[in-house]
């Protein structure tokens, strides 16, 4: 199981690279079906 440290470190992690999502194409715009789909891939290639 992981430890808190871990939690938090994957936690920031995948807020950076949402950011980094979201700046490559400042002008695109997503629908919640979009987002929700994105945050569901993270949260699956976490618990990989």
């Amino acid at each position: 199981m992981p430890t808190e440290k871990e939690i938090v470190l994957a936690q920031k992690a995948m807020a950076f690279d949402l950011i980094q999502i979201f700046k490559a194409d400042p002008e695109k715009t997503y629908t919640a079906e979009e987002l929700e789909k994105l945050l569901v891939a993270f949260i699956k290639g976490i618990e990989q």
